[in-house]
């Protein structure tokens, strides 16, 4: 990896999360019994206390696997990473990352909930693309997310992509330009821009190195752009 590309990924590792999100009725949760349970039909606290305890064996098993499977791919010793359980919460905190699993109603559709796994705080580009961290961690994103360190112009973004290589890039966007949605040719992912954030979603479940991969080829396909060049830091 050269110094520029390393340059770049301190700069983006900063503010850098990776996110997957499942979806379930409460009522088909294993620990539900129906004849005693009904499912919450408001997102209150003790509504999310019930999900919380219905979620403990799940969140116990998803835990202690991905703690099992970092320990013997990445050979961390006992004071190198560490597990807990508590209030709808699995966090695995080790020395170069934090995993978490949270579980939470919907709130408009409280008999629902969201499962989200987050990856953050990673070391370095190089742990994200490493061999044994992505066997250990397995397929579990669809979203990486980047926080901008300054404000950015979404009409200066949108206005650098049209004026782009016709063909390569398509760009879609509301009439208010809050946001714009880029597609790159080659790419199955969608970058979405706004003033804040960048987050590339895919389609389906992937690695943190299958992500990273997209960031580099959107990186690649941007950098002439000034306004991305600028706000990434990609050169």
């Amino acid at each position: 990896m050269d110094s520029d590309t390393q340059d770049s990924d301190s700069r983006f590792l900063r503010d850098l999360s990776f996110v997957g999100q499942l979806e379930g009725l409460v009522k088909r949760m294993g620990g539900f019994d129906k004849s005693r349970h009904t499912p919450p039909k408001f997102a209150s606290d003790r509504a999310q206390q019930f999900l919380a305890r219905l979620a403990e064996p799940e969140l116990v098993e998803w835990g202690e696997e991905q703690f099992a499977a970092f320990r013997e791919r990445l050979r961390y010793r006992r004071t190198d990473i560490s597990l807990a359980v508590e209030n709808g919460v699995a966090r695995v905190e080790a020395k170069d990352f934090i995993l978490e699993r949270r579980y939470s109603l919907i709130e408009d559709e409280p008999g629902s909930y969201i499962a989200e796994t987050e990856l953050r705080d990673p070391g370095s580009a190089d742990l994200l693309e490493e061999d044994g961290f992505n066997e250990a961690i397995g397929p579990q994103f669809e979203r990486l997310r980047c926080v901008f360190k300054r404000e950015a112009s979404v009409e200066e973004l949108i206005d650098g992509i049209e004026d782009a290589e016709e063909g390569k890039i398509e760009v879609k966007y509301p009439s208010t330009c809050e946001y714009c949605d880029a597609r790159i040719e080659g790419l199955d992912a969608l970058f979405r821009f706004d003033a804040a954030t960048l987050e590339i979603r895919f389609p389906s479940y992937g690695m943190p190195r299958q992500l990273i991969g997209a960031y580099r080829s959107m990186a690649d396909k941007l950098s002439e752009v000034a306004a991305f060049r600028d706000l990434l830091a990609l050169r």
